[in-house]
């Protein structure tokens, strides 16, 4: 898990980056997760893994700033429709964990996310519109975690 989730953002962001650093400018969007704000009980290494996502890309933000290019991560909350969440939901059953149905009715905003909501945030980061965010952890949880 650490490999893919903090080894991969490291290693393609060393690949990357230095065509950013010739350009003068670019946007990097990470993908971390709630869990990595608020440690999941029973999902310890995801969480670890989510928490140095989000240390990295503020590091990445800091480092890279001078040089026009942010550096921000997308922090989703509960995401359905996509191959991970079988296994969470597995894991849900497996520790005594609610189900995600029965969690989407503590979301405030009264739904789970969509593949489709991270990709509106990404597109967003990766835009000119967001020319002045950089080291941002943004929460996509339809209310779940505010901070």
């Amino acid at each position: 898990m650490l490999r893919v989730n903090v080894e991969g953002v490291f290693i393609l962001s060393r690949a990357v980056l230095p065509h950013m650093i010739a350009r003068r400018s670019g946007s990097v969007v990470n993908l971390a997760s709630w869990a990595g704000k608020t440690g999941n009980a029973f999902f310890a290494g995801y969480s670890a893994s989510k928490f140095a996502v989000i240390g990295l890309t503020q590091a990445l933000a800091r480092e890279m700033a001078p040089y026009g290019i942010r550096v921000n991560a997308i922090c989703p909350g509960i995401v359905v429709d996509t191959a991970m969440r079988t296994t969470i939901e597995s894991q849900q059953r497996q520790y005594g964990l609610p189900e995600t149905a029965e969690r989407e009715k503590s979301i405030p905003i009264g739904r789970v996310s969509v593949p489709e909501d991270v990709a509106r945030v990404a597109a967003f980061l990766a835009s000119d519109e967001s020319s002045y965010m950089t080291g941002e952890s943004i929460n996509l949880s339809g209310g779940l975690l505010m901070d």
